[in-house]
Parts: C-alpha cells; structure tokens; sequence
C-alpha cells in the first residue's frame, strides 16, 4: 500500500477514536470472514472430530495461506488497515487453560472442562508460561508473522474469549451458572482471575510483536488504536440475569478495559440488554455490535446503536450488510466515532457495495 494512502487510513483511525467531526463513517469490507477455518491448510486437513493439538500447527507452514489471504484482502480498498492474527478459528485462550480443542464442521470448538472451582483456584497465564504448549504455539505464530509482515502490515489479535466464555469453557455452561448462584464468592474470584489471564495474554502478544505504525490492531476488525488495545467479549451472558453480571462480572470486565488505554467489547443482539451495564464501564472505548444471520436485524439493532452514541460513546458496526443497511445508518446514526464493516463472500461483492457506500455515506476524500 502506498504511503501515502495509508497515512490518510491512519488519520481516519485518528478521527475515529478521538471523535472528531467527519462526514461519513468509516467503511470496511471483510472478504470471506465467516468461516476463517477454511483458510489455513493445517486445519483442513484435520479430520471431523478430530481433536487438535499445537504440534499439528506449524506456522511457517501456515505463511501461503497467510499470503493468499492477504491477497484477498487488498483486492478491496476501502477505509481499513489490513492484518493477520494467529489462526483466528482457534479458540486459544480455552486451549491454554487446558480445554480439548475438537474441529466441527467449519469450526474448532473447546471442550467443555468440567472443573470444580477448586481445581480453577490457580488460574493463571503469564509471559512466563513457556511450558504451556498452547501458548508457546501462540506465540510462535506471533513472532513468525512478525518476520514476514516486515512491517508491511500488522499482526494483530484474534478473537480472546471473555470472563463469562471463559468460565463456561472451565466449568461447563450449565454448570457456571449454577455455580455463579451457589457459590458467587467463588465466581467472583474466577472472574477476577480469568480478567488477568485475557490481560497477560494480550500483553504478551504486544511484547512479541512489532507495533504497527507504533501501535496495535485486532485482525477480525481491521481495528487499529494509537496504542495498545484489548479485545474484550462476553457471548455467554446472553443467559445471565442482570444482577448475575453486575455482581459477579462487571468489575473484572472494568479491570480489563483499565488495563489498556484503548477497548473494544463484541457485542451480540442477544447480550444487549445488558447494554446499560456494559455502558456503565466507562474505560470501554469501542462497542463492536454483530448483526448476526437469523438475528435481531438492523432496524431492531437501531435504537441499542442511538443509546451507545447518546452517551457520546463509539461504535463498530459488523455484519452481512447490504445498501439498504447503509441507508439505515445514514438515516439514523452519526458518522462520528462510527465504524461500519460488512462481510461478504467476495471482493467482487465488496467492490458493488463499496459503490453503494459512496453514494450513501459520500465519497472519500
């Protein structure tokens, strides 16, 4: 990418995180994005069923598909920086804490632990942590896309499962919430823990890469902050009650957020009615809202996105979204702090609605 072009995508990020006037909103297109499994060979070889440990994973191996895939990518040009991640289909955080990982159809899913509180109690990940093979294959992924971006791109995160996920994972769905109302002193201390766990990981991953620009980034978004930057996630509270979150998990997701001068939460429809809760942690920098296949669709969607921009917050827009979608964000959502990205399944696809973009929001200058 030219300098030049790409000094202009950075003074959109810039403009984004510091909430500045603009015109529009920034656009983006995410080519294929539903089902990343399908991009790296060393997954697809693996078998239905099969489970997958580290040393199935070679990430030198793995750098063709890496190109191919950041080939695809700049087929598009649009207002986001491109990047890659570690195996973004693999759910490393539950790997590390010591979960099987077993592939299911396009996906690789962790296995549920079944642990008691008692054997979770030293629940920890550190930099340190050379003997954990999940981790050690984590970063190895890390420094090795390092070399062959030579700065050409960033290596960002990948999807780091949150507090709840986590305990569910550990625990056993069923289970974790059975036990955040048997024994809350106890969910309360896991949920401590396992905020320091997504923590430590994530600084090791900044400490084994090269800042981007001087900065970091998190491949699924083609999200890049002024400095370092979490990922933050909490699906399985879409089964929670209010009071669940607020008393057992809400102070370990504020401990996350105040870890790193930059966050963004991921957001599904079905969590949203937590959304006062979630807005109520003041360090959370970015609200990243899914508009899921066979979900809340966006004209639902809308009055969530106006209350996170009333309480002068930012968004990041993610979906299928097609031009009567963008019509309904220029319609009813500010271009300010406003990130919009829509998965598609080609660049062609991408390169239709990139037009459509332009003849909604306006050109870009």
């Amino acid at each position: 990418m030219p300098d030049e072009r790409l000094d202009g995508k950075l003074e959109l990020y810039r403009n984004f995180w510091d909430m500045k006037p603009v015109s529009r909103p920034m656009v983006g297109f995410d080519v294929g994005g539903w089902f990343p499994f399908q991009r790296y060979a060393d997954l697809r070889n693996i078998q239905e069923k099969g489970f997958i440990e580290p040393e199935m994973l070679d990430a030198r191996r793995c750098l063709p598909d890496y190109d191919a895939f950041m080939a695809r990518c700049l087929e598009v040009d649009d207002d986001f920086i491109k990047g890659v991640c570690p195996v973004s289909a693999i759910p490393w955080m539950e790997g590390m804490l010591g979960c099987a990982l077993q592939r299911s159809g396009q996906s690789v899913w962790a296995v549920e632990r079944m642990a008691s509180w008692e054997e979770l109690s030293g629940l920890a990940l550190s930099a340190e942590s050379a003997d954990n093979p999940w981790f050690r294959k984590y970063i190895e992924f890390v420094r090795v896309l390092t070399e062959r971006a030579g700065g050409r791109y960033p290596v960002g995160l990948p999807i780091l499962r949150g507090v709840t996920d986590v305990m569910g994972a550990l625990r056993g769905h069923t289970e974790a919430i059975i036990g955040l109302m048997e024994d809350p002193a106890e969910a309360t201390a896991f949920a401590g823990r396992a905020a320091e766990v997504l923590i430590a990981l994530t600084k090791a991953h900044h400490a084994a890469t090269v800042p981007f620009r001087g900065e970091h980034f998190i491949e699924a978004y083609s999200m890049w902050a002024p400095g370092p930057l979490v990922r933050m996630q909490e699906d399985a509270t879409a089964v929670y009650s209010p009071d669940l979150y607020r008393n057992i998990v809400l102070e370990a997701d504020r401990r996350i957020a105040r870890a790193f001068p930059y966050s963004i939460i991921h957001l599904h429809s079905s969590s949203l009615f937590l959304l006062d809760d979630f807005l109520s942690i003041k360090e959370i920098g970015v609200f990243q809202v899914n508009r899921d296949v066979g979900e809340m669709g966006l004209p639902d969607l809308i009055p969530y996105l106006k209350r996170i921009q009333e309480e002068g917050r930012r968004i990041f827009l993610r979906g299928p979204l097609d031009k009567d979608d963008f019509e309904l964000v220029a319609k009813n959502l500010s271009p300010i702090g406003l990130m919009v990205q829509s998965v598609v399944g080609s660049a062609e696809e991408a390169r239709a609605l990139s037009t459509e973009a332009a003849r909604i929001f306006g050109a870009r200058k």
